[in-house]
């Protein structure tokens, strides 16, 4: 064989191998979930689907990494329902990872009033390996969700008292979760990840006066790691610790043009105040397929393990109550 038909022979080898290459690639892309309800009809009608107040319940563990909810005075009981709704995946308190001793969720009495059940979400110490630290996490997981598309919960918010000693802290808090919502979630393997995430922020290094609500809409860019799209910070409201406030979240899909997050907070004896009022995308700017929120944390704390040392060292609680919740698609609010 001569050098030329040699060389030639190789440039084809090569083009067939990028031909290849690139028919292997769009099938793996193609391949990988757009989300677990992307093809599914979903109707529009106004349906609420689950309200408590957590009387008579109690937790039971799971498995290893999560619990359940259940009645302590009949065998079938409104958590059962919302097990089984067909716009629900699955339903559990979700810590990830550790062990009760770390962090845990209880039914319990109302520290305000102890004839009243609520739950309390409660971190000891950081249970979960990421990287070279750790994080803590206490949270109901609404998961492999359908045709929620337009989201609204209202829901009682206690923040315990030590909370507040947050204030003194060196450090700024940008990463205090309360609630996230997963337009496509990246640890489910669907394409175009997005996320709204409810927060409480510290702005300020050292000692401050005030704590503020935030809400972040972010998308995921793998390699890089989150890339906030819209950020609101509400400093003419400052958070209030040790007493029961009402919050109302609304979330509606949609790009820059259609999508909304409103969130209002009502503290005892106080006036509704609108935190925020967004009109942006709540959807990846790529997402091409309008399929609803597959993953929800309607209840949530979570945080780094430099903030739950802080508050270890300083035998400061960490924890948070809830009680009345209630959740709803297609509700749309004013």
């Amino acid at each position: 064989m001569g050098f030329i038909t040699y060389n030639k022979l190789i440039k084809k080898v090569r083009i067939y191998f990028l031909i290849y290459f690139l028919i292997l690639s769009g099938i793996l892309l193609s391949s990988c979930k757009k989300s677990v309800n992307w093809d599914v009809e979903c109707y529009t009608v106004e349906e609420k689907i689950f309200k408590t107040d957590f009387s008579n319940c109690e937790t039971v563990e799971f498995n290893d990494h999560q619990d359940k909810i259940q009645r302590t005075d009949s065998l079938s009981s409104e958590w059962d329902l919302l097990q089984t709704h067909h716009c629900v995946g699955d339903f559990r308190i979700s810590y990830e990872d550790g062990d009760r001793d770390q962090r845990y969720a209880e039914i319990c009495a109302d520290p305000t009033d102890p004839d009243n059940d609520v739950i309390k979400f409660k971190i000891i110490e950081p249970h979960i390996r990421e990287g070279t630290h750790k994080k803590g996490r206490v949270q109901f997981n609404l998961n492999d969700n359908q045709c929620i598309k337009e989201f609204y919960q209202k829901v009682r918010l206690y923040i315990h008292p030590d909370m507040e000693y947050l204030k003194q802290w060196d450090e700024k808090v940008h990463w205090l979760s309360i609630a996230e919502f997963w337009n496509n979630a990246n640890f489910a393997g669907e394409r175009n990840p997005f996320r709204v995430t409810v927060s409480l922020f510290k702005l300020d290094e050292g000692p401050v006066d005030e704590m503020y609500f935030a809400v972040v809409g972010d998308r995921d860019i793998r390699i890089g790691g989150w890339d906030p799209i819209w950020v609101e910070i509400n400093e003419d409201f400052s958070v209030p610790f040790g007493t029961w406030m009402e919050i109302e979240m609304y979330l509606l899909e949609g790009d820059e043009d259609s999508g909304r997050f409103y969130m209002s907070v009502t503290p005892v004896g106080g006036e509704k105040t609108i935190l925020f009022d967004v009109h942006n995308t709540t959807q990846h700017p790529r997402e091409k397929h309008a399929d609803g929120y597959t993953h929800i944390n309607p209840l949530k704390l979570y945080t780094s393990d430099k903030l739950i040392e802080f508050m270890s060292e300083n035998d400061k609680n960490l924890e948070i109550y809830w009680d009345d919740w209630e959740f709803w698609r297609n509700k749309s609010i004013d």
